[in-house]
């Protein structure tokens, strides 16, 4: 990617508005600027004393950006006037009918060949999690964006707390399913999958002793910096660039393009070496996973400039740590098929922040809690004509069944060396006695 490439971010349902607006009001990433639309299905859930209301108590003057944010980046779209009320099936069919107001509001973001779309929505859902995955392959594989194909199409899919009730587990098998194959054909639709847990990044924070919405607030603190993170080795300051064709390209063509990141904030580079925040990186992943199971890695290091031209941090010594502990701490005995690290350097960073993109890993533990739930919801579930119907049903197992098979059968690669390399040394005509 380079300088001129622009991110937008498209927020479908409340809790990735929230997280929109969230973003919006604090930061201002010259990657996405003002590039936010949030998209939702009934006005309730896009009120400033409903939704917004905790976020602007912080500052009063995020009131004004509200009104900003009214005026042009909110959509409401769908025919039903109480929503998509849970029913990801009815977010969906919202989508389809109304995909044409839906369009005049993306069209307005003024993305252009090569640029970003960075979907999120909340996967316990109905709105975000019915729509999203539709829209991205509308946009992907249809004829309304006219750069469509040169677009990277980014997805981000949070997963509800650990308390959620089995109808929310239902909502995210059926998201997270569709957000990575679409269509009568099950072609890739997002061509990159974050996910994140929110009662693991609660844990990590220790959020859970935090009072009511500050706990909430805190978590879409810590998803909206792994954003700033992902994209700032593609800006002013990488001493090695990470395109975002880096990011998905190759993991495409594996078939397995799912990752979360994991963060090391605010440490003091006097005191830190890069070393210990990597391994403080990786006790901290945004989803639960094994790390022995992660096939690929993505490691970028923020740094004060002034460290930088002291000697102690540098592009070189980034990447042989990073190689040192991939070894040390990921799937096979070269750390991994696929490893990128970037040293992003700025006069204004003050700390030491570490983040590791880790893909391609075992899906059991993220799956662990939410099978349990959706066939519990699955059991009582009435299947009826106009909602979700029993060959939805069929074909979203089937599709994530077929997706974890291969996502295991890369990783048992990864962990099992087999080559014999004499034999393919004599293969290629080396090391044969010669008569």
């Amino acid at each position: 990617m380079n300088e001129r490439t622009k991110w937008g971010i498209i927020a479908a349902g409340e809790g990735a508005n929230r997280i929109s607006f969230q973003y919006y009001s604090q930061f201002r990433n010259p990657a996405i600027e003002d590039r936010v639309l949030l998209l939702n299905t009934t006005t309730a859930d896009v009120k400033l004393d409903k939704t917004f209301e905790f976020i602007i108590s912080k500052d009063a003057s995020l009131q004004q950006v509200y009104e900003e944010i009214k005026r042009g980046k909110i959509c409401i779209f769908g025919k039903s006037p109480s929503g998509a009320g849970n029913n990801w099936k009815l977010g969906e069919n919202e989508a389809m009918e109304d995909f044409d107001s839906i369009m005049r509001y993306i069209a307005a973001l003024k993305l252009a060949e090569w640029d970003v779309i960075l979907g999120v929505t909340t996967l316990g859902g109905g709105t975000g999690n019915g729509s999203l995955p539709y829209i991205i392959h509308r946009l992907k594989y249809g004829d309304d964006l006219a750069s469509r194909r040169k677009i990277s199409y980014l997805g981000l899919g949070i997963i509800p707390y650990d308390f959620e009730a089995p109808q929310r587990y239902f909502n995210t098998i059926c998201g997270l399913t569709r957000l990575l194959k679409y269509g009568e054909d099950a072609k890739q639709n997002a061509d990159m999958l974050l996910l994140v847990d929110n009662s693991q990044v609660e844990r990590m924070l220790k959020a859970g002793t935090s009072i009511g919405e500050e706990r909430y607030y805190q978590i879409n603190q810590e998803i909206i910096k792994a954003i700033n993170m992902m994209i700032a080795p593609s800006g002013i300051g990488a001493k090695s660039t990470i395109d975002v064709a880096d990011y998905y390209q190759l993991p495409s063509n594996i078939g397995v393009y799912h990752f979360t990141p994991c963060m090391s904030l605010g440490n003091d580079p006097e005191i830190f070496e890069m070393e210990t925040a990597l391994e403080m990186a990786a006790s901290n992943p945004m989803a639960p996973l094994d790390l022995k199971t992660a096939i690929m890695a993505y490691i970028v290091a923020l740094v004060p400039q002034k460290y930088v031209d002291n000697g102690k941090f540098s592009q070189e010594d980034l990447e042989a740590k990073a190689h040192e502990w991939a070894v040390k701490n990921i799937a096979g005995k070269w750390g991994g098929i696929l490893r990128y690290a970037s040293l992003v350097s700025s006069k204004e960073q003050e700390t030491l922040d570490v983040m590791i993109l880790l893909g391609g890993f075992s899906l059991d533990k993220i799956l662990a809690k939410s099978l349990q739930k959706y066939y519990d919801f699955i059991d009582i579930l009435r299947v009826d004509k106009g909602e979700v119907e029993l060959k939805d049903i069929e074909t979203i197992e089937t599709r994530l069944k077929e997706y974890i098979t291969l996502t295991q059968e890369k990783i048992e690669k990864t962990q099992e060396v087999k080559t014999d390399l004499v034999e393919k040394l004599e293969e290629w005509g080396f090391g044969k006695s010669r008569k």
